[in-house]
């Protein structure tokens, strides 16, 4: 009698080593000050060894769900990139068979058997830059196999595939060869896109950017591995790549390799230089914002510098302009004061003189109004340059 056959079926693609033992790939917990709602966190592969090959196995879920006790409300967060499919519909049917209301709310990735889970809820939310993926399932299989045993797979994916679509038609409202082709086409969407074909009921309003990153090819977001190669994400899903720093955020599009860890040491901002390797566009921005600003500071300079300038000042225009100690027009405007005050003292004693020289001790005028009248004008510009 032949060896019966390892089969594994999934619903990803791509995945992670093994959870290592006893460790579950989920996790419960009550709300502090409500004991009529509690939490269950999905976060990474939803694993078939740690399901099926020790302690973590399907009765342990179902001792967790019911730990919880009699709750009213359990809000499901996703942020996978999917796993086994028993698992998941063993998970999914779990919930709905609870007396409680069932919420899935997607943080950052629901993909592959993720969905399974999500469309067993009773409504999916999503953050608003939530991605959402469908796509076939897939089998791996651990030894030699026959025509007939790879019959047999087909069959088996077959019939997968089926109960799959079926429980998408009935989220959705649409028909079973929607979303087969959906299915068989490999489809990823935006929350809102995921929204318009029924698979997620309500887009949140919240600013809650997904943080996604690229850790040796893996697609991580918020940290997470979603055990599916980064190269084959979709643009929208590659263009929100980023990862905290304690600057910020930084890409790491062109460092493939490099884990977080080290991309966050690596980036940390401590100088411009640090900050242009990080963000050089907005530098490379902020350096053409403060180029203009120069010039248009300068310009304004010079125009008033001009305006300000008494005959017989040129000199001393060139010098504020050009010279080894340039001024700006506030500093301009007080030798303008200081000349026009000398220039007006100087015509003043002029003019005494020649009333000495001439004899003519009572004359009251003879000065130059066309001076007096720069003096003045001097004197308002300074006014309106302070």
């Amino acid at each position: 009698m032949r060896k019966a056959k390892k089969y594994r079926i999934v619903n990803q693609a791509a995945t992670q080593p093994p959870k290592a033992k006893n460790e579950t790939f989920w996790k419960f917990r009550n709300l502090a000050g409500d004991d009529q709602k509690a939490e269950l966190l999905l976060y990474g592969d939803i694993a078939e060894r740690s399901w099926w090959e020790d302690t973590a196995t399907p009765q342990r879920f179902a001792n967790d769900l019911a730990a919880l006790g009699n709750v009213k409300e359990i809000t499901v967060y996703i942020n996978s990139g999917g796993g086994d499919v028993f698992a998941a519909q063993t998970i999914g049917n779990m919930l709905e068979r609870n007396g409680a209301t069932v919420i899935a709310h997607i943080d950052g990735l629901c993909a592959s058997a993720a969905t399974i889970v999500a469309c067993h809820a009773d409504k999916v939310m999503a953050a608003a830059d939530a991605s959402y993926m469908v796509h076939p399932p897939s089998m791996g299989v651990c030894d030699y196999l026959t025509a007939e045993d790879m019959r047999n797979c087909i069959k088996a994916l077959d019939a997968i595939r089926g109960n799959i679509v079926t429980l998408y038609a009935k989220k959705t409202g649409k028909t079973e060869d929607e979303c087969g082709a959906w299915m068989d086409e490999t489809n990823w969407w935006t929350a809102s896109e995921a929204k318009e074909n029924g698979f997620i009921d309500e887009v949140d309003g919240e600013e809650t950017d997904a943080v996604v990153e690229n850790r040796n090819g893996v697609l991580f977001v918020n940290s997470v591995s979603m055990g599916l190669p980064f190269d084959k994400a979709p643009n929208f899903v590659k263009s929100r790549m980023g990862v905290k720093t304690p600057g910020g955020f930084s890409d790491t599009a062109n460092n493939p390799g490099m884990t977080g860890t080290q991309e966050e040491e690596a980036m940390e901002i401590k100088n411009k230089d640090d900050l242009m390797k990080a963000y050089p566009d907005m530098v490379n921005e902020i350096r053409k914002d403060a180029a203009v600003d120069a010039i248009n500071r300068e310009r304004a300079r010079i125009r008033d510098i001009q305006d300000m300038t008494l005959p017989g000042m040129e000199k001393t225009m060139q010098d504020a302009l050009y010279g080894e100690h340039p001024m700006d027009a506030t500093e301009y405007a007080k030798e303008v004061a200081k000349a026009a005050k000398a220039q007006a003292q100087r015509r003043v004693k002029d003019l005494h003189d020649d009333a000495q020289t001439g004899g003519a001790n009572d004359v009251t005028g003879g000065i130059d109004d066309s001076k007096t009248d720069i003096y003045m004008d001097a004197l308002r510009a300074v006014g309106k340059k302070k």
